[in-house]
């Protein structure tokens, strides 16, 4: 029923655990080689996969359609070998497929190691209509758009979770590269707010800090222009937001045309209480963090991903010191109550609370410095 399709290229430290986290899952793996010099061909044969080569010719949906060619199965996987399927259960993933008029089922996708997951659709029918677009970045979605339009068909959900673990480390080779390929996506794609956010995050990796903020600042207008369309919306208007706080200012006038957009951002809402303790408005912003900590992430399944720590123990962490800037420092010691519970007893919160309490008791009047420079 379900064939996998991968294209890699040197990737003999991660394809054997994506590989292997296929087993049980696919009944085809599609491994297609764009020019390894390693031992990623071999591993792919080991666990029997079907190899193919195609000549890297700087498109990553050439070489993705190139794959989708060469599977045989009615139902398709794309995966990448920095991913990792979770064990599932097939007889639920087979159901969801089967039901009459699907076209695509969208996947739990954690896209980093300790950030929660968003919906992304990752398993398509095998259509000659359905192929990737873009050079970089290649997506499905407008096909996948037109062939449900065309058939008056629908996207499921899948119980399926995949995470990638390509970006628990430095991706700074990946720059250069990158960078061609999105000037190039953005000649085909100007209107695409993703291409000018990466675009803007590779130049500030490069040290070229005003030109990612021209770029940042071209999306975020497109993405007004536009209107609430997706979760791109906000990821242009979110870089020029930390900016502005990274250079000691509030941004909250950004923070408004960023929510004016995506409302129920968790990451603008955390972003905004930054900003309210940026204006010494502690209970203000004391309220927005008490209100993240309530949030388990491991609920959350929104349309953008979003770091666990701005939930739980670390809004707790902002929650409490929002209430001993204020003067409240009872409430301060029970948000670093709940905090050092949340963590089982991390010594950081433990001292902290402790210093609360012993302010709340007029016991410690004036704070050793070196204490309260944790509140600077």
């Amino acid at each position: 029923m379900l064939s996998a399709t991968l294209i890699v290229r040197n990737e003999e430290l991660v394809l054997e655990a994506c590989l292997s986290s296929l087993t049980g899952l696919a009944d085809e793996i599609v491994v297609v080689d764009t020019g390894s010099t390693d031992r990623s061909e071999e591993i792919a044969a080991r666990f029997g996969a079907k190899v193919f080569h195609f000549p890297w010719c700087d498109d990553f949906s050439a070489a993705r359609n190139f794959a989708i060619e060469q599977a045989c199965c009615p139902w398709l996987l794309y995966i990448d070998a920095d991913e990792r399927v979770r064990c599932a259960n097939r007889n639920t993933i087979e159901a969801a497929l089967s039901i009459p008029g699907a076209i695509a089922a969208t996947v739990r996708f954690h896209p980093r190691s300790g950030f929660t997951a968003y919906r992304e659709r990752r398993l398509y029918r095998r259509d000659p209509r359905l192929r990737f677009e873009g050079v970089v970045h290649e997506t499905m979605l407008p096909a996948i758009e037109r062939l449900i339009k065309a058939e008056a068909g629908c996207v499921v959900d899948c119980e399926l979770t995949i995470d990638h673990i390509g970006y628990d480390q430095p991706q700074t080779h990946k720059s250069e590269r990158y960078l061609h390929l999105l000037t190039r996506a953005i000649e085909d794609s100007p209107d695409r707010i993703y291409l000018w956010w990466h675009l803007g995050s590779i130049r500030r990796e490069l040290g070229q800090i005003e030109v990612a903020e021209a770029c940042w600042r071209h999306g975020s207008l497109l993405a007004e222009a536009r209107g609430p369309r997706d979760g791109d919306d906000c990821l242009c208007l979110i870089e020029l937001i930390k900016l502005e706080l990274a250079r000691g200012n509030h941004a909250a006038e950004l923070i408004t045309r960023a929510r004016a957009l995506r409302p129920e951002h968790h990451l603008l809402r955390w972003l905004e209480g930054k900003s309210l303790m940026r204006r010494r408005r502690f209970r203000d912003a004391g309220a927005v963090f008490a209100a993240l900590s309530r949030i388990d992430p491991d609920r959350v399944v929104a349309e953008n991903a979003y770091n666990n720590e701005i939930f739980g123990a670390g809004a707790s962490d902002l929650a409490a010191e929002c209430a001993f800037r204020a003067g409240d420092h009872a409430e301060a010691a029970r948000w670093y109550s709940v905090a050092e519970h949340a963590t089982d007893g991390k010594l950081e919160y433990r001292c902290k609370r402790r210093l609360a309490e012993l302010k709340s008791r007029g016991v410690l009047q004036h704070s050793p410095e070196s204490l309260d420079s944790g509140f600077d």
